[in-house]
């Protein structure tokens, strides 16, 4: 009798589901802990130290993630353990959307058809944008279920929350939105769908307000400065092998049941809308820009959704999902190993590279604050293994970042540093994926990142090999007097993609200083080289001091070059 009572006690719905919850949790919890930071996730406990309503490359929301969890745990754990919940979060609100009379019996295969999915379960312990994204998507698909069942103001106004949190999360969340209305166009004329359109308006006010201010920053990066790479074929051949290793080794059964599965009401048209327009948009993002594997997660629960009661109703199918599935398990628990410790295998990962050499620069330094040319990650990862205060330098052969809008610049004015980096000429530090990195030393270190040089002209019109002359103003945000001594003043013609054309010193008409916060009109002259045959040819002007490379001070003007 006794034996009766425990299997009812086991084989009871919610128990075998809160079992399945407890291992995840687990597994987790356990993996978070002993597994270093990657690099992206350090650069989002940069942004967790200085909580904002914007940031530099991405909405604000996982860096919230990252706060909260902070408030539980240190190390690496106090980075992640919020992402653990939130990915529980996501599991329950999926299996409510779930909507088969079968399912209960099936706890198992959900739990199995979830591993199955390879990426999803990366996002069970690691802090990135992607992260609140899925947990946001869970709830808005949950919540637009409901609505369509019951066109209720309490199911709008939990849809506008959902939507606001997806857009907080990462903009992937937009196009997700427009493939739902494009599903299901009848949504404009149903006035609680539009309360849910200014629930989420109204709690995206600040967001809004804050790219105002910062001029579309993020969202003019995202769309047009992300990529500084020309066409290639092997874009657009990576993508189709990006979608298959986001869902493993289980792809062919999940899409062949995707493809199979016969579409049965308005809910489950948006799902397929979801899932084959996104796969489309980055289709065609291809021929723009090198895409990355995780911008089509989001369409791995639509896939879950529909493909649930599919594997249910077919019998064939779903022992093909159990093999798969199971071998899918089975890989990424070995990848789950490896990604603890380099001992293992001898390739080194992401999670395994930080602490050494940190440590090793922080003797070789003596504690001094450092400076990394280029590199937001490198930054970011000493910081946290070290916490000494660290900057990134952003040049522009490479790009700006979330380092170009904090204090962390205003933290070394005046300071010892060492400044390591690949572009620089120096001692060699440390190697890292097969790139060797140099240093420095710099006494009494001033930084003019954040002068401005603008040409006030939106097209400049120059001939090879002739003196040209430009008028610029150029203004010093810093509360100190900035001297250009040793300072040089570079044109830098930059083609498609921003890629650097030509470097050239501009000649100043006088020599000067700036007062805080002072601005001056000033002429340069340069000699035009010759040559340079580019369509979409820009130019802006750049500073180069302590014989770094060229940042980003400058603004971009439209060149043509009259090679007539």
């Amino acid at each position: 009798m006794l034996r009766n009572v425990r299997m009812k006690f086991f084989l009871n719905p919610k128990i075998e589901f809160l079992i399945f919850i407890v291992f995840f949790f687990i597994i987790n919890l356990i993996q978070s802990y002993f597994t270093g930071l990657l690099d992206d996730e350090a650069y989002y406990w940069v942004w967790s130290q200085q909580l904002a309503v914007g940031y530099f490359d991405h909405p604000p929301l996982v860096a919230l993630w990252v706060k909260i969890s902070s408030l539980f745990f240190h190390g690496e754990l106090g980075v992640r353990f919020f992402s653990i919940l939130s990915f529980l979060g996501m599991l329950y609100f999926i299996w409510l959307t779930i909507d088969t009379p079968k399912k209960r019996q099936y706890v198992w295969l959900y739990f199995l058809l979830i591993v199955s999915v390879a990426f999803l379960n990366v996002y069970g312990f690691v802090a990135l944008p992607d992260t609140p994204l899925l947990f946001f998507t869970a709830l808005f698909l949950f919540a637009y279920k409901r609505f369509l069942e019951t066109n209720s103001t309490a199911f709008a106004l939990l849809l506008g929350i959902a939507s606001a949190g997806m857009l907080y999360s990462k903009y992937h969340g937009a196009l997700l939105l427009i493939l739902i209305v494009i599903s299901n166009i009848g949504l404009l004329k149903n006035k609680k769908f539009w309360l849910a359109v200014l629930v989420s308006v109204l709690l995206l006010i600040p967001y809004i307000l804050w790219q105002i201010e910062h001029h579309f920053m993020s969202v003019r990066y995202q769309l047009f400065e992300r990529s500084k790479h020309l066409y290639k074929l092997r874009y657009t051949l990576n993508y189709f092998v990006d979608l298959l290793v986001i869902v493993g080794v289980s792809f062919p059964i999940i899409f062949w049941a995707f493809f199979k599965k016969k579409i049965s009401n308005q809910f489950e048209k948006s799902l397929q809308y979801i899932v084959i327009g996104f796969i489309v948009f980055f289709f065609f993002s291809t021929f723009k820009t090198s895409t990355q594997a995780q911008w089509n997660v989001i369409v791995l629960i639509p896939l879950v959704i529909l493909t649930f009661d599919y594997f249910i109703e077919h019998t064939t199918a779903r022992k093909w999902l159990v093999y798969l599935g199971l071998t899918n398990l089975f890989l990424m628990l070995i990848a789950r190993v490896f990604l603890l410790s380099n001992s293992l295998l001898p390739v080194e990962f992401e999670t395994h590279r930080a602490k050494n050499w940190a440590q090793n620069i922080k003797e070789k330094t003596q504690g001094k604050p450092i400076i990394f040319i280029n590199s937001y990650q490198l930054a970011s990862k000493y910081n946290f293994y070290t916490n000494i205060k660290t900057h990134s330098f952003s040049i522009l052969k490479g790009r700006q970042s979330q380092y170009d809008l904090s204090n962390f610049e205003q933290e070394m004015q005046g300071k010892d540093v060492v400044v390591i980096g690949k572009e620089i000429e120096g001692k060699k530090f440390f190697k890292q994926k097969n790139k060797t990195y140099f240093g420095k030393y710099i006494n009494n270190y001033r930084s003019l990142q954040k002068i401005k040089c603008i040409i006030d002209k939106k097209r400049l019109k120059v001939s090879p090999d002739e003196k040209a002359v430009l008028q610029f103003e150029i203004f010093n945000p810093y509360n100190f007097l900035v001297s250009f001594e040793n300072v040089t003043f570079v044109g830098v013609f930059q083609g498609k993609k921003n890629a650097i054309i030509k470097e050239i010193p501009l000649v100043l008409d006088t020599h000067f200083s700036l007062q805080p916060n002072e601005r001056k009109v000033m002429n340069a002259s340069f000699k035009v080289p010759e040559n340079i045959k580019q369509k979409g040819l820009t130019f802006r002007i750049g500073l180069a001091y302590y014989d770094l490379p060229v940042g980003f001070q400058g603004n971009k003007v439209i060149t043509t070059i009259n090679n007539e």
